[in-house]
């Protein structure tokens, strides 16, 4: 199984996503049920993996974890982005229906390849944004951000564990913007959608699973890892779906090895992570820790982790 994982399941996973694109071409009506179906059947069977063959123990989902930080975060998260769904897609639909967009009409070929790269370029920008630091809005948007950041674990599920805030600004900045400013076609928003949701799916999977070559084009666990490392000389890898940027502005760095340690500690100023109401609260109180520390892995303190941040 641990061989499996590493050189067959992330072709698995795209023969999975090309079929469900297959079968939401020749359907249009039934892409929304489709998108169900595919998201259930890639979790299903990444969390089958990280049962049978986790890459590291440490780092694998448990009860508690489970019950006291992700299932709140979840519910949070949940209920805050049902809220504001409605209003993002009555925009949505109304821009969409105008049929305006510099790319309406346009090949479904290019509008993929465009939507790509755009949700890449918005995606990196802002993401490096929140892990600047070097102003007053850096700073909130990396408190923003830090809750994700918290973990000392990356699996599957740990990716609910995120800010209301970080998620509002992701849906309209970097979901949102592209669908508005570009005019693409429903079916082009579904190919380029489920190639994101895939590497941001695996991305944070507890298996030894490996892309060879393909980390210089796509993102999976090898480089997101690193991102999450409790101590390194300098953030890296900040892409989400594609590694263009990573490699165009320096930041892209492919591990020998996996991070010794991940996540963030309380005695650098940061919450439990077992702490919802704190984590909710944190980006808007006045941080304890001193300001270069607020930055994480921007190489002004080197940290390593020690023991269980809350």
């Amino acid at each position: 199984m641990t061989t499996f994982a590493r050189y067959c399941l992330y072709p698995l996973l795209w023969l999975w996503t090309l079929a469900c694109i297959g079968v939401a071409a020749g359907r249009p009506e039934a892409m929304e049920g489709i998108v169900a179906v595919k998201g259930a059947g890639t979790v299903g069977v990444l969390l089958l993996f990280e049962w049978l063959t986790p890459l590291d123990a440490r780092w694998g989902m448990t009860w508690r974890h489970v019950l006291r930080r992700d299932l709140p975060m979840a519910v949070v998260n949940g209920a805050f982005l049902a809220g504001i769904n409605y209003g993002l897609l009555a925009m949505s639909v109304a821009v969409a229906a105008t049929g305006d967009g510099l790319l309406a009409g346009q090949p479904l070929l290019l509008q993929i390849v465009l939507g790509l790269v755009a949700f890449e370029a918005l995606q990196y920008t802002l993401h490096r944004a929140m892990h600047g630091g070097g102003t007053a809005v850096t700073r909130f948007l990396w408190r923003t951000h830090a809750i994700h950041h918290l973990p000392q674990q990356l699996y599957l599920v740990m990716h609910a564990v995120f800010h209301p805030v970080n998620a509002l600004l992701v849906r309209i900045a970097v979901q949102l913007t592209p669908i508005w400013l570009f005019g693409f076609e429903p079916f082009a928003v579904f190919v380029t959608g489920s190639i994101v949701a895939l590497h941001g799916t695996v991305s944070h999977l507890n298996v030894d699973m490996r892309m060879g070559w393909l980390n210089y084009v796509f993102v999976g666990p090898e480089l997101h890892r690193l991102h999450h490392a409790a101590a390194t000389p300098a953030a890296r890898n900040f892409a989400a779906a594609l590694s263009v940027f990573d490699l165009l502005f320096g930041t892209f760095q492919l591990p020998r090895e996996q991070p010794a340690a991940l996540g963030l500690r309380t005695e650098d100023g940061y919450p439990g992570q077992h702490a919802p109401l704190a984590l909710l609260a944190f980006p808007f109180r006045t941080p304890r820790h001193a300001a270069g520390r607020e930055t994480r892995n921007d190489g002004a303190v080197p940290r390593t982790v020690a023991g269980e941040a809350g």
